[in-house]
Parts: structure tokens; C-alpha cells; sequence
């Protein structure tokens, strides 16, 4: 199977979010996170709202710092990590090929080419528009789905799930 595609920031960015959830914790615990803070805020909102006072807002202030500043880093620092790595990573951008087989991965760029077996893969993942192929805990390359046939997509991960030993 050959598949050519051209990565994006955006799919480095979707690519994080993936990775990111990838476990059932870590998702949870996220939205757990944004729903035990949000739920905090409105309810310091609401009640500087019913009875406002100027010592109430100067107490919940240092509140509202920590929930922008969590904001930012949480919500924001991926993207624009994520934006400068792509920009940043000449073998992400252009034209690559990827060529599976039943040994392993080649793929193929403007600056080079890797070749692996599939008893280096570890695991995969699959998100809405891409599938991660990791070679360790944090280390993946991303395949978008918009670069594979809904039949080439099915063949694909029946063939991930044969040939990526999951350790």
C-alpha cells in the first residue's frame, strides 16, 4: 500500500489532541479539570453578582488569575507549540510517500527517506482525521485519513492491528 500526503500545522495539531487523549484518564481528567473550574467560576460569578463588594472581587481575584493562566497553558500553549514545530521541522513539510508493507514502513520525503520494521512499532492510534503510528511512549508519525479511500482505510487498520505488536 502507498499512501502521499502533505502534513499541515493543522494536523500536528490534531495529532496532540490525539495523543494527548489517547488514554481514557487522561481525558477524563481533563475534562474534569475545565468542569471543576468552570463550575468554580460561575459560581464566584454569580455570587459577586447577587451581592457585590469591592473586598469580594479583590478575594476572587487571584482566582480568576490562575483560571486565565491555566487557560493559556492548557488551551493555548499546545497549539502554538505544536504551529512551531511543524514550521520548524523541514521533513514535515512537502510531499511525503509512505509505503507499507508486510516488513515494516518506508516513507519518503524531499530531505530523505526512513525505513522501519514493524517490530519497532509499539502501537498505533486512531483520531477523527489522522492515525499515529508510535515507535516509542512519545515518538509517532502521522498518517491523515483525508490522504486514504474509506476501502484503503479499513484495509489499513486491519493490517496495523496485524502487524503492530502492542507491548
Amino acid at each position: 500500500m502507498e499512501i502521499i500526503y502533505q502534513l499541515t500545522e493543522q494536523d500536528f495539531i490534531e495529532a496532540h489532541k490525539v495523543h494527548r487523549d489517547r488514554s481514557g484518564i487522561r481525558k477524563w481528567s481533563m475534562r474534569a479539570f475545565f468542569g471543576i473550574f468552570g463550575l468554580l467560576t460561575v459560581v464566584l460569578l454569580l455570587g459577586l453578582a447577587v451581592k457585590p463588594s469591592m473586598q469580594a472581587a479583590k478575594n476572587d481575584t487571584p482566582f480568576f488569575v490562575v483560571v486565565v493562566v491555566w487557560l493559556a497553558i492548557l488551551l493555548w500553549l499546545p497549539r502554538w507549540t505544536m504551529r512551531r514545530q511543524f514550521r520548524k521541522q523541514p521533513s514535515a513539510q512537502g510531499p511525503i510517500t509512505l509505503t507499507i508493507n508486510s516488513s515494516g514502513t518506508r516513507r519518503r520525503w524531499s530531505g530523505g527517506s526512513s525505513e522501519v520494521e514493524w517490530k519497532n512499532y509499539i502501537r498505533f492510534t486512531e483520531g477523527k482525521n489522522q492515525i499515529l503510528l508510535y515507535t516509542s511512549p512519545a515518538c509517532f508519525n502521522i498518517i491523515p485519513k483525508r490522504s486514504i479511500g474509506e476501502a484503503e482505510l479499513n484495509n489499513l487498520r486491519e493490517f496495523l492491528q496485524q502487524h503492530v505488536l502492542v507491548k
